[in-house]
């Protein structure tokens, strides 16, 4: 098992929150904990939190555990003396845990170095402490899907820049960028940023542009390839694409387009630590503290790229950029209609209203909020933690947790279990049929009933295939392409988003898969397990069509809904 430490950084910030919100929803690896050094709110719904003295009882996978160093003096977006030694501390016992072995990986939440100065005037950032601690060279990168930058030099003055273009110097930096670079992605592409206008112009600008190509030329012999120095303003608009690690000769050469092109998806990792180090590329916005609105995607990145450097993580991409667009979407569902059939069924079966339901896969919880308004009990649960995040913006709302519907579920706990929305075409094969069916089984009381639905053959043909529709806004542009593949009974729905932000348009592509299958293949599946088929309804008529004849059903309807029940004596 691996540890990851998170520090929450000036609790005055945004830090708190932002590791809050990263929290809420992440999903949990089997092989990762996440141990929580600093101050933590709590939010409804979401992964459990523990509290904990010591990082030794951090003993268990797959949970997050929070070590409390605050002080309730400190208050959101009032930084102090106070909240600047309280982030001291924070990093102190950190620090104390990684030398104890205890910790594998850090992320880090933005301190506010003015106010740890007032109590350790030495102290100049995150990336120095580290290398203080535990004496290494470092360099500062910052890495995004887009491309990644390195900074020969970090937090010094300008005019302190051209001292240290030495050629041993360079040189040490440059080998120490490209060996760590590569251990987290091997045959990368290296550019070099020149120190002055037009890279130098032939020495009328200074001399660095000389000490950069020896050095550069150098290294080529010895197998590593560095091209530049390249005029720096020029090079993002025209060749930035070509490479994957930029090295800029001081910070706000390479930060400023790195942030304006990455946004919030940047990552600052410290290169050249005995450890994996990351953090948020942002600082404390102390003037949105404490008033909800701080975005925790940048923390997100962070904790999902330290953490598939330790172990493999596979990436939720679906219903990622969709989620935000889901809603507008799926704004011709009959939601009321649905929620009238399924109550109606199950009234009929156990003469009361469900105790206690879960909704699957439920994405921006629709149908469980509005169960929750006609009283009903209800958890709701989906693997996209983008889908939850729009959720829990909406009132009122169920408990919500991160979950993917092939795992399993406590036990016994619940009446009645739904499955909405053709959720179960994203399932691609009995196994995976098999595996659902037996969690749901489990996770319902005696007695329970579980209900999905199925896209029908018939639906797919008349309204997807060969689709295709355009949405046009002032800043945002979505393309939705809609096919059938026969020879796998599949529909294939693709997602262009070219969303503009900062006066670039960035695309986002997201490709939806769902296997149609036939209601006997459905009645197939349900009939290897111990539930028991009671109806198949279709929604408009809100007819049971069980003993109807099962092939015409395929062509009938658009949309099928089946209900399962579990015995009463299990």
């Amino acid at each position: 098992m691996k540890r990851i430490a998170i520090t929450t950084g000036d609790p005055a910030g945004i830090g708190p929150e932002i590791t809050a919100k990263a929290l809420r929803f992440y999903p949990l690896n089997a092989e990762v904990c996440w141990v929580v050094y600093g101050k933590l709110p709590t939010l409804a719904g979401g992964n459990k939190i523990r509290k904990i003295s010591n990082v030794e009882e951090a003993a268990e996978a797959s949970h997050i555990y929070w070590i409390e160093i605050d002080d309730e003096d400190v208050k959101s977006a009032k930084p102090s003396q106070k909240s600047g030694k309280i982030a001291w501390q924070i990093l102190e016992r950190c620090v104390q845990d990684i030398k104890a072995n205890q910790i594998d990986a850090v992320v880090t939440a933005p301190i506010s170095k003015e106010q740890i100065r007032k109590n350790e005037p030495e102290f100049i950032g995150h990336t120095e402490f580290f290398a203080r601690k535990f004496h290494s060279e470092v360099i500062m990168s910052f890495w995004c899907p887009d491309f990644n930058v390195s900074l020969l030099s970090t937090h010094i003055s300008l005019r302190e820049v051209t001292k240290i273009f030495q050629a041993n110097n360079i040189e040490r930096k440059l080998r120490l960028i490209y060996n760590e670079t590569e251990k987290y992605a091997s045959g990368s592409r290296y550019a070099m940023l020149a120190v002055n206008p037009h890279a130098g112009e032939a020495g009328a600008f200074g001399e660095e542009e000389a000490i950069l190509q020896q050095v550069l030329k150098k290294l080529q012999k010895q197998g590593i390839r560095i091209d530049g120095p390249f005029p720096a303003d020029a090079f993002f608009a025209r060749k930035a694409q070509n490479y994957d690690m930029i090295i800029s000769a001081y910070h706000d050469q390479g930060l400023i387009p790195f942030k304006q092109i990455a946004d919030n998806r940047g990552v600052n990792v410290t290169l050249g630590l005995p450890f994996v180090r990351t953090s948020v590329d942002h600082g404390t916005a102390f003037d949105i503290a404490g008033k909800g609105r701080a975005s925790a995607e940048s923390m997100e990145q962070s904790m999902y790229w330290a953490e598939s450097k330790l172990v493999d993580v596979q990436e939720i991409n679906n219903y990622s950029v969709f989620a935000q667009y889901y809603d507008e979407f799926m704004e011709h569902v009959p939601y009321e209609k649905w929620i009238k059939l399924i109550l109606r069924i199950f009234i009929k079966q156990k003469q009361s209203n469900p105790k206690s339901c879960l909704e699957l896969a439920c994405g921006t919880a629709n149908v469980a909020i509005r169960l929750v308004r006609r009283g009903v009990r209800i958890d709701a649960c989906d693997i996209s933690p983008q889908m939850l995040k729009v959720a829990a913006a909406k009132s009122p709302k169920p408990y919500l947790f991160q979950h993917d519907m092939l795992q399993k579920l406590p036990a016994k706990k619940y009446d009645l279990v739904l499955l909405l929305f053709d959720s179960i075409n994203y399932l691609h094969n009995g196994k995976q049929m098999k595996q659902l069916l037996e969690n749901v089984y489990e996770t319902l009381l005696p007695g329970g009933i579980f209900v999905f639905d199925i896209s029908t053959l018939k639906n797919t043909i008349e309204n997807f295939e060969n689709y295709f529709d355009l949405k046009d806004s002032e800043n945002e542009f979505i393309v939705h392409i809609s096919e059938f593949l026969p020879e796998n009974r599949e529909q294939k729905t693709t997602l262009n988003f070219f969303v503009k932000k900062h006066g670039f348009y960035k695309r986002y592509k997201e490709v939806h898969r769902q296997k149609i299958f036939t209601v006997n293949e459905i009645r197939e599946f349900i009939g290897k397990t111990k539930f028991d088929l009671i109806g198949i309804y279709e929604a408009e008529r809100q007819k049971n069509y069980l003993n109807a004849n099962l092939k015409k059903l395929d062509k009938k309807f658009f949309r099928l809904f089946f209900v399962l029940e579990k015995g009463i004596d299990e």
